[in-house]
């Protein structure tokens, strides 16, 4: 009787309205991109030796930009869950919410940013900072050279233009998905490898194109598949077990194949081939986390439970805020010789240790604990007053 209630557990039904493996997902793809910002600045090579044994995780760091599509396929999937269990709010609500969980913190980070930006610009640079400013302030920022490239405020926060300019199309996009899956994927997957293909990838140039929402709609579209497919297996009562190990398989595969593609991606030097490069494995790349995803979601208890527990929920919930803060402040910190080096400039460059590993450590703790301090003194007080002042009558 206890091996059957234990197994029945095992294989219990995963909640169809929350994704498990998606919690560790966010996590991991918000660390690994600050893990390559901070790379960036401090050239500390990320190798384990213990002995004999060495394993060099530089693959995973170098490459670490591309897990920003495999946030936006997360993004996707979680956008598009309540519809896939018919529990589809009205647009006006869904704008609301979106506007509530992003904006309070959002709009903080550009008031610092633009205060430390203000003593750095002469008279004729003005212009140039309110238009940097007010395309920010209107999620266009990655649509001109000098507000995305160039930008003086923070370069991360151009996947949150992405983001919003997804957001305003979602509530029309996601009841076709529904009404019809395959069609409506095949017509977003068609119109990114479109633009990939017939458009971006025709130009001399593509650093302002290869990040715009066209050449990213097949991440997103992975995203509302996986959740699509996600919320009929989560509701199966039949033949758990069977979907329990195939899932695993699907999570250990897709695991698989995000190595495979990083390790390939790394390899690639130069940066109009780097671009191209992406553009060229984001739907693949998307694809295999849109099976870690649902895969792991869709596993056994155990492993659902190792994916979300409450540190990983807890992690999970400061990852806004420890991603728009954390490449501004790894830029600051070796700006202000925090940690202090002995290199007249440049002590990424000069190898200069134990600089590069006291400053990768501080890089992270202060990006954490900017996001302790924005998510709970901004960002959940500002949620609750809207949610009272605008939903709690809808």
């Amino acid at each position: 009787m206890k091996k059957s209630q234990s197994k029945r557990r095992r294989v219990a039904l995963a909640p169809a309205d929350h994704a498990a493996a998606g919690d560790l997902l966010r996590v991991v793809c918000v660390g690994m991109i600050a893990w390559y910002h901070i790379w960036q600045q401090s050239w500390l090579s990320p190798t384990l030796q213990i002995g004999a044994w060495k394993l060099s995780l530089m693959p995973t760091v170098q490459a670490g930009y591309m897990y920003v599509d495999l946030l936006l396929m997360l993004s996707g999937f979680l956008l598009y869950l309540p519809y896939a269990n018919g529990k589809a709010r009205p647009a006006g609500q869904f704008y609301v919410r979106r506007a509530l969980r992003i904006l309070p913190s959002y709009w903080l980070c550009l008031a610092v940013m633009l205060l430390f930006a203000l003593p750095e610009v002469n008279f004729n640079d003005v212009p140039v900072l309110l238009k940097d400013l007010g395309a920010h302030l209107t999620f266009t920022h990655n649509l001109f050279y000098d507000t995305y490239v160039m930008t003086r405020l923070n370069v991360v926060l151009w996947t949150l233009a992405v983001e919003v300019q997804f957001y305003l199309i979602l509530p029309a996009l996601a009841p076709l998905f529904r009404k019809r899956p395959l069609v409506a994927y095949a017509a977003m997957v068609g119109a990114a490898l479109c633009f990939q293909r017939l458009w971006t990838g025709q130009m001399a140039d593509t650093t302002l194109f290869v990040n715009r929402l066209p050449n990213c709609l097949d991440a997103y579209a992975n995203g509302m598949l996986a959740a699509h497919l996600y919320v009929r297996l989560a509701r199966r009562k039949r033949h758990r077990g069977w979907i329990a190990a195939l899932a695993t398989v699907a999570c250990a595969l897709g695991a698989w194949g995000l190595w495979r593609l990083l390790d390939a991606q790394a390899h690639i030097y130069g940066y109009d081939l780097i671009r191209q490069g992406q553009l060229d494995r984001r739907w693949l790349f998307s694809a295999c986390g849109a099976l870690v995803l649902a895969g792991g979601s869709l596993s056994f208890q155990p492993v659902r439970r190792a994916f979300s527990n409450c540190v990983v929920r807890f992690l999970s919930g400061l990852s806004f805020n420890f991603y728009i803060w954390h490449q501004w402040l790894a830029v600051k910190l070796k700006e202000w010789r925090l940690p202090p080096y002995l290199a007249e400039a440049n002590p990424n460059q000069a190898g200069e240790m134990p600089w590069q590993l006291n400053y990768t450590l501080l890089c992270f703790a202060a990006a954490l604990l900017a996001a302790l301090a924005v998510t709970w003194l901004v960002e959940k007080p500002a949620a609750n007053w809207g949610k009272r002042k605008f939903l709690l009558n809808h």
